[in-house]
């Protein structure tokens, strides 16, 4: 007798994936440009530029018309690159601790060995600049380049606004900013003979607020069920709010990718391919694994998709628009001082209870960063809130952004899941 063989219908049945939007692939063009504009300006004498980090406000950059290089930026592109391990290696190698960031050690590898620039590489820049805004590493990490590259530097301190701050003293510390600004603003013209024009900063101003409001309204098009946008592609598309607001070249980029996905929400169709069911609407806090970008893709095996993450939208926040220059500069320092990831641990739940409730979120997962004290700090704090408050259940992973050693595929593919089934459990009650 013939027997027949059946395979597993998990087997026969077609795998979900992702359908990126038509214009995704249209991101090249305002990568293309900051490469290419980048080393344009450190190719020519009398053009300047400046390393500058997440928290800065690259507008004041614009407004001297020097071109801001972005270490963090390209870090995240060798791990893309599957250049961040050796260089990390190479960064231990000349005596850096493993606990020490990845960016930064990803950065100090790239400048000593002299990758090229589409490999995750930079070049010396005429100033640093940077803040304590978001990260505390900031700082020593940019003095030590600063001393290595001879370049000169300027730090901005700003101060945290915690629990129970009240608006008088918001206020000092805004006037303590502007204080700062005036001070960079003379630093900038002892070091590169440019002054600022004022021009220049409205329309560097007009042009990213029109950014980030095209970004706002994509996220609230992420509101819908199913969503037709997920983190696998907004962890790449953000780019032009890191290093490009300002630019119409980002903005056209996003009026694109706003248009494809106002056409999927207004026929009713997600993100998932062959009209699969999105079954779990996922919360993810924390920078993504830039080496293993598959993880976001890879949940849509599960029907699973993230509909929001606080750390790209965080870089979209309003921009003074219309002002005089005074208030222009007290709006930036205070846009500096509250931002997601400087929130106080009360304003921190009440920000992403408040996301859960919107976004419809079934599961929160929250990456604990090795690399990344200021979003890892409290996460415990912030599950047992969200878990208690609204039911709804957390896993917080522990991993690094921009190291693969720290990655595990197995052990990953076991939480999630594991995840899966307890947000399954969840809703049947």
């Amino acid at each position: 007798m013939n027997q027949q063989t059946t395979a597993p219908a998990s087997l026969e049945a077609p795998q979900i994936r992702i359908d990126t939007l038509p214009h995704a692939k249209n991101l090249k063009w305002p990568m293309l440009w900051y490469l290419l504009v980048g080393e344009l300006y450190s190719m020519l004498p009398w053009k300047k530029t400046a390393w500058t980090c997440a928290g800065f406000p690259v507008e004041l950059l614009w407004g001297f018309d020097i071109f801001p290089l972005h270490p963090e930026n390209m870090a995240t592109v060798a791990a893309a690159q599957k250049q961040s391990q050796r260089l990390i290696e190479h960064a231990e190698g000349m005596g850096y601790s493993r606990d020490l960031c990845s960016y930064c050690k990803t950065n100090f590898g790239a400048v000593d060995t002299g990758i090229k620039t589409t490999l995750g590489g930079i070049a010396k820049p005429d100033i640093i600049t940077c803040t304590n805004t978001i990260c505390d590493t900031h700082w020593k990490w940019f003095q030590i380049q600063a001393e290595k590259l001879k370049v000169p530097i300027f730090v901005f301190d700003c101060p945290k606004i915690v629990s129970g701050t009240d608006e008088r003293t918001i206020e000092g510390y805004i006037n303590y900013m502007v204080e700062q600004f005036y001070d960079f603003f003379e630093f900038v013209k002892k070091h590169t003979g440019k002054e600022l024009n004022i021009e220049r900063l409205n329309r560097a101003c007009e042009e990213s607020e029109r950014m980030s409001v095209l970004w706002r309204e994509i996220y609230e098009y992420r509101k819908c069920v199913p969503s037709p946008y997920s983190s696998a592609e907004t962890s790449a598309s953000f780019f032009p709010l890191v290093v490009l607001p300002g630019k119409k070249v980002g903005i056209k980029f996003f009026e694109k990718i706003k248009a494809d996905i106002r056409k999927r929400a207004e026929s009713g169709r997600g993100t998932l391919s062959g009209g699969a069911r999105e079954k779990y609407r996922l919360l993810f806090e924390g920078i993504p694994f830039w080496y293993k970008m598959r993880f976001m893709y890879d949940l849509a095996k599960y029907s699973a998709v993230v509909t929001y993450e606080p750390y790209t939208f965080s870089f979209a926040p309003p921009k003074p628009v219309g002002k005089d220059y005074t208030e222009t500069l007290r709006d930036v320092a205070r846009i500096m001082m509250d931002l997601p990831y400087s929130y106080n641990l009360e304003k921190r739940i009440q920000y992403f209870e408040q996301a859960v409730k919107d976004y419809k979120i079934d599961g929160v997962i929250l990456h604990e960063n090795l690399s990344c004290r200021p979003s890892s700090t409290g996460m415990i704090d912030l599950k047992n809130a969200i878990q208690e408050d609204l039911h709804v259940p957390v896993l917080i992973i522990q991993c690094d952004m921009n190291d693969p050693r720290a990655y595990s595929e197995a052990q990953m593919k076991t939480r999630i899941e594991s995840f899966i089934e307890v947000m399954e459990k969840n809703r049947k009650g």
